[in-house]
């Protein structure tokens, strides 16, 4: 000891004595003993290079001894307060307790570990520079970021078909996803190939109303326009910084913005629509997040292309490839379901047939392009006269349909009367150069006033317009027969079979057809059921009461009432009502099998399909007791 004094070697000892403090390091003695040096650097690692590596000697309360190397670069230990209440206090406190260990801090790995002394305990901080670990660490939680984006974006355009719903769903899972200010979409119309804004996320009404319609082709008034234009990406580290983006994204944001990255959504060369990507102020992901935008934008590109596929040959199986409105079909399957919605609500349902007069000569003598013209603009009329949730459709040839559900016949007249002016009014030119004029004739009925299912009705608009036509023409004529046609033996009598009711057992047959109505209506939907099936089922909800009773109490009566002629069409599924499904399966009618499932689950609360399961249909129970548990 005093051989090293003479030369100047600190030991620990010498702190106490002037204050100083050095970097401790223990040597070993032949005899088991140690001296511990305090030295004025790390001499173990002056090798090392001082600006990776560093050293920091802290007391028991947690300041600053004495620093080496790289920890004199760190704010961290230029401060005057205690560590311990810095983001790497836990690791002190568990080095003052004895324990060591690591801790990773914005770019850099700190060890720790006790120093004890004679009546206390220091920490020995050694820091490294662990850029490699930090790019480690930001590289898979990028990769993280980018699969978990993708997996969720890949989730919400394979459960979605249609362009508007695929527009909306994506632009707010990448919002999301990606943490972006925000998104908007354009797709392009097929109509007027112009791009239509389809979706947005974090923009103003005042920036929306702005891009709602951009050029495909020659545009630049905005970067949209531009990439529409070029086909190529657009990017900008800010949106404040570029001529481009300064008056628009700058603005419209409801978040500050940063960054913009606008991607072209391209098939085989074919523009489909622009994708816009605004990042947030100071987002510190958003330029590495260029490759993951793009492989969005790809995938995105690819969803909507099918979806795009999937709505032209929607439109091709429900609508007419000449006028562009719904077909025959889709005619029919429209009708029959809003006469369905008509019964459960009570509300009127208007149907308008339509037929160009003097058509078939008009064809002749200006030629069958100038006859398909023709049609086009009748078509365009109608629709300019009804609603958006009405239906115009081709019935074939040259006669036409409209179906206006809850419009009353003096609704549905104004409207007929509306479309035949405005026909009146077009002005068409034939090749000639003489101006030829174009006329329909109208027939208008109404449901329930009219007729009791989707044939009658479409059955009395054509007697209406056959009337028109054979009047003059150019007319519009409100259907005022009998609601049931000549020929027609399957209606349902329902006054009739309600006059067999007696008083005391009308309060009992309204009470269980209000409670059986919505499962009725219901099910005849799941069972594409026709009007008259469901107006069958629903009278025999109306006699069961009635049915039971003198079942059990007045065989006269029930002979009676089975042999009447307005019980004709409910017998069968009478007689069948108590058939046991195991047995007879489907012999059984089905309207008796689905009596027999509603009745056990409004009137048993399911007792009796839990009880004999056997007896019932299980498709159609299933049905019955799945809406059941979802009301």
């Amino acid at each position: 000891m005093t051989l090293l004094r003479e030369y100047g070697v600190r030991t620990i000892d010498d702190r106490a004595g002037d204050g100083k403090t050095g970097f401790p390091v223990t040597v070993p003695l032949g005899d088991g003993q140690s001296i511990i040096l305090d030295l004025p650097a790390p001499s173990p690692l002056n090798c090392l290079d001082p600006s990776q590596l560093g050293v920091a000697i802290l007391d028991p309360n947690g300041k600053v001894r004495r620093t080496w190397g790289l920890a004199n670069q760190l704010n961290l230990f230029r401060s005057n307060q205690p560590l311990v209440d810095s983001a790497i206090g836990s690791l002190l406190e568990a080095s003052y307790q004895g324990s060591h260990g690591s801790l990773y801090l914005d770019g850099y790995r700190y060890f720790s570990a006790g120093l004890p002394n004679a009546d206390s305990t220091d920490a020995f901080l050694l820091v490294v520079n662990a850029q490699e670990e930090r790019n480690a660490k930001r590289q898979a939680s990028k990769s993280w970021r980018i699969a978990n984006a993708l997996k969720r974006l890949g989730k919400i355009l394979t459960m979605n078909q249609q362009v508007e719903h695929i527009s909306v769903a994506a632009a707010h899972e990448i919002a999301s996803a990606t943490e972006l200010a925000a998104v908007l979409v354009w797709t392009v119309d097929p109509h007027d190939n112009f791009l239509r804004l389809a979706a947005s996320v974090g923009a103003n009404r005042a920036g929306t109303n702005v891009l709602s319609k951009l050029a495909v082709e020659g545009g630049s008034s905005c970067v949209a326009e531009l990439v529409a234009t070029t086909r190529n990406s657009f990017f900008t580290q800010d949106v404040d910084d570029h001529m481009m983006t300064c008056e628009l994204e700058a603005k419209f944001c409801y978040l500050r913005p940063g960054g913009a990255s606008v991607h072209p959504l391209v098939i085989s060369d074919r523009l489909l629509g622009v994708l816009e990507l605004i990042g947030r102020e100071e987002d510190p992901y958003f330029e590495e997040h260029q490759e993951l935008f793009q492989t969005v934008a790809e995938h995105f590109a690819l969803a909507l292309n099918a979806a795009i596929i999937f709505e032209d040959f929607e439109k091709l199986a429900t609508h007419d490839a000449l006028t562009g409105i719904a077909n025959h079909r889709h005619l029919q399957e429209f009708l029959h379901q809003r006469v369905l919605e008509a019964a459960r609500t009570g509300q009127e349902l208007g149907v308008i047939m339509l037929d160009v007069d003097h058509f078939r000569s008009f064809n002749e003598e200006e030629g069958h392009d100038a006859g398909d013209e023709v049609l086009r603009l009748v078509a365009d009329s109608m629709k300019a006269c009804v609603r958006p949730y009405d239906l115009a459709a081709r019935y074939g040839g040259e006669e036409f349909t409209v179906v206006m559900p809850g419009s009353s016949e003096q609704t549905t007249l104004a409207v007929a009367e509306r479309i035949r002016q405005r026909v009146e009014s077009l002005a068409y030119m034939t090749r000639s150069g003489r101006d030829r004029h174009i006329t329909v004739s109208l027939g208008c009925a109404c449901y329930p006033n009219r007729g009791v299912d989707a044939a009658d009705i479409l059955k009395a608009a054509d007697v209406a317009l056959f009337e028109a036509k054979r009047t003059g023409r150019n007319k519009v004529v409100t259907f005022t027969g009998q609601t049931a046609f000549e020929g027609r033996r399957d209606d349902l009598n329902l006054p009739a079979l309600l006059a067999w009711l007696p008083e005391q057992d009308r309060a009992e047959s309204e009470d269980l057809y209000g409670r059986c109505l919505h499962d009725v209506v219901a099910l005849s939907t799941e069972l594409n059921l026709t009007a008259m099936q469901t107006a069958i089922l629903q009278a025999l909800v109306r006699v069961i009461p009635t049915y039971r009773r003198v079942k059990d109490q007045d065989a006269e009566m029930m002979e009676r009432m089975l042999a009447a002629d307005e019980f004709r069409l409910l017998v069968p599924s009478l007689n069948a009502l108590e058939d046991r499904y195991e047995e007879k399966g489907n012999l059984t009618p089905l309207l008796a099998r689905a009596l027999a499932a509603i009745l056990a689950v409004i009137e048993g609360q399911g007792k009796p399909f839990a009880d004999d399961p056997n007896r019932y249909d299980p498709e159609i129970m299933a049905m019955v007791l799945q809406r059941k548990r979802a009301a």
